[in-house]
C-alpha cells in the first residue's frame, strides 16, 4: 500500500502550483527555489505512482490524478486550519492559516504517539522517545499553548493536546485518501479499506461483501478489526478505521454519523427439544427460573437483554457474557439457558438445527443495522463501492426475513403477565 511521506511544506507547494499554474511564482509563494518544488512535485509523483501535472503553453496544470490528489490535500489543509481554530488555538497575530503552515508532520506524528499513551516508540520506525518529545515540543513552541503535561513515562498530553492529535492525524490520512482515490482509477484497482465489523450481525454481513469486492478489487487491501460499538467507535475517531458496520445504538457525539440499512428483529433461543419449544405460545411469565447467556455490556443487544428480563419476578443470573455466535450456540445447545440472537442471525445459522426460536415476541427495542462514519469523511470510490454492496445486502436481508411472530394483545412488544 503506497503512502506519502512528503513534508506538509512540500505538499503545500503541491497545492500552489495546481493553484496558481505556474513553478516559479509558487515557488515563491511558498518561499523555495524552483528547482526545489519540481524536486519535490517529483518524489510525490514517485510517492503517489501517478503523473500529477503536465505542460502545457499556458503553464503547468494538475492531470486528472492531481485533481484527485489536490481534492484531498486541500482538505487535510482545511482540517487542520478548522482544528485549530476550533481548539481555539490562534489568534489575530496568528492566524489558523499562519499556523498551519508551521506545522511540520513529524511534530503532528510526534504529538500522536505521545497522545494515546502508547509510548514515544510508536511515533515511527527508527524514532526515538527523545527525538519523539523534541518535536512535540517543537509544536507546542509554533502554537504557543500547552499541549504536554509531564507523566511516569515522561510526557503526556492535555485535553486540548489529546484532540489535536487526533485532528491532525485524521487530517494527515486525507493525503492517503488520495492515493486510494487516484489507484480506484486505476485498472489494477488497487486502494485501502479499513473496516470496524461488531460481533455477530456486522460480521455476517461484512462477509459476503468482502467476498465481492475481492473479486472486482483483486489488488485492493482490506482490513477488518472487530470488536464492541465503543471500542470501534473510539478507533473511527482516532481515524484508525475508516467505517463501522454492526447493530446502531444512540451516540451522543456530532463528530458521528449513522446510516441505518434494516432494522433486525430479535428472538428468543433455545436448544431443540427445550421445555420451552414444545408450547405454541409464551408470555414473559413463561421464560421465569430460567438462566440466559446475556450479551456483552455495551452491545446493543445488552440494552433489549436488560429491558427484556426487567419485567421477570426474579431476573435471571445471566453469569455468562458472549458476542460469539459460535459460543452462545455450544452454551445454549448444551443447556437450558436462553440466548437472543437477531432474526437474521438465527435464520443464517439455524441450518445446523441445533437452536430453535421461541414463539415470543415481538421483543423490543429492536435494533437497526448500519454504518458508522466520522461526519467530516469522504469515502473513495472503494468505499462507495463497498457501501453500495451494503445497502444491496441489507436489501437482500430485509426480503428474506419471516415475518416476526406478535402477540395479539401487545403489539407493541412481548406481551406481559402482571404478577401478584
Amino acid at each position: 500500500m503506497r503512502t506519502v511521506s512528503s513534508s506538509l511544506r512540500h505538499l503545500r507547494a503541491f497545492q500552489t502550483v495546481a493553484r496558481m499554474h505556474n513553478l516559479r511564482k509558487a515557488a515563491e509563494a511558498v518561499y523555495l527555489t524552483q528547482p526545489a518544488v519540481t524536486l519535490a512535485i517529483a518524489k510525490l509523483e514517485e510517492q503517489v505512482g501517478a503523473q500529477l501535472f503536465e505542460r502545457r503553453s499556458r503553464g503547468t496544470f494538475p492531470t486528472e490524478a492531481g485533481e484527485l490528489l489536490l481534492q484531498r490535500v486541500d482538505r487535510m489543509f482545511d482540517q487542520i486550519e478548522g482544528a485549530l481554530d476550533r481548539l481555539q488555538i490562534s489568534s489575530p497575530a496568528n492566524t489558523a492559516a499562519s499556523l498551519a503552515e508551521r506545522i511540520t508532520r513529524p511534530q503532528a506524528r510526534a504529538l500522536a504517539a505521545i497522545a494515546p499513551g502508547a509510548g514515544a516508540e510508536s511515533g515511527g520506525k527508527g524514532i526515538t522517545r527523545a527525538s519523539t518529545f523534541r518535536a512535540a515540543r517543537e509544536l507546542e513552541r509554533t502554537l504557543g499553548i500547552a499541549l504536554l503535561t509531564p507523566a511516569s513515562n515522561g510526557l503526556s498530553t492535555t485535553e486540548v493536546g489529546r484532540e489535536l492529535a487526533r485532528l491532525l492525524a485524521i487530517a494527515l490520512q486525507e493525503v492517503d485518501s488520495g492515493i486510494n482515490d487516484i489507484a480506484a482509477e486505476d485498472e489494477r484497482q488497487r486502494g485501502q479499506l479499513r473496516i470496524g465489523a461488531m460481533p455477530l450481525s456486522g460480521s455476517f454481513v461484512v462477509g459476503p461483501v468482502l467476498n465481492e469486492l475481492t473479486s472486482r478489487f483483486p489488488s485492493a487491501h482490506f482490513e477488518i478489526r472487530t470488536g464492541d460499538h465503543g471500542h470501534l467507535v473510539r478507533a473511527l475517531l482516532r481515524g484508525e478505521i475508516d467505517l463501522i458496520v454492526g447493530l446502531l445504538r444512540e451516540v451522543a457525539d456530532e463528530n458521528v454519523v449513522q446510516e441505518p440499512l434494516v432494522t433486525l428483529p430479535y428472538v428468543v433461543v433455545a436448544r431443540r427439544n427445550h421445555p420451552l419449544s414444545r408450547r405454541t405460545t409464551l408470555t414473559l411469565a413463561d421464560l421465569e427460573g430460567y438462566d440466559w447467556v446475556a450479551p456483552n455490556p455495551g452491545t446493543a443487544r445488552r440494552i433489549t437483554f436488560e429491558h427484556l428480563v426487567a419485567g421477570l419476578r426474579h431476573p435471571p443470573l445471566a453469569n455468562i457474557q458472549a458476542s460469539s455466535l459460535s459460543t452462545v450456540r455450544l452454551l445454549v445447545s448444551g443447556s437450558d439457558r436462553l440466548g437472543l440472537l437477531t432474526r437474521f442471525e438465527f435464520e443464517r445459522d439455524k441450518g445446523n438445527g441445533e437452536l430453535v426460536d421461541l414463539p415470543i415476541g415481538p421483543i423490543e427495542p429492536a435494533h437497526a443495522l448500519g454504518i458508522v462514519h466520522r461526519a467530516d469523511w469522504v469515502p473513495s470510490p472503494l468505499h462507495r463501492h463497498f457501501i453500495e454492496s451494503l445497502r444491496r445486502q441489507a436489501s437482500l436481508i430485509s426480503g428474506s426475513l419471516p415475518v416476526a411472530l406478535s402477540a395479539p394483545d401487545c403489539p407493541g412488544g412481548v406481551r406481559r403477565e402482571a404478577h401478584a
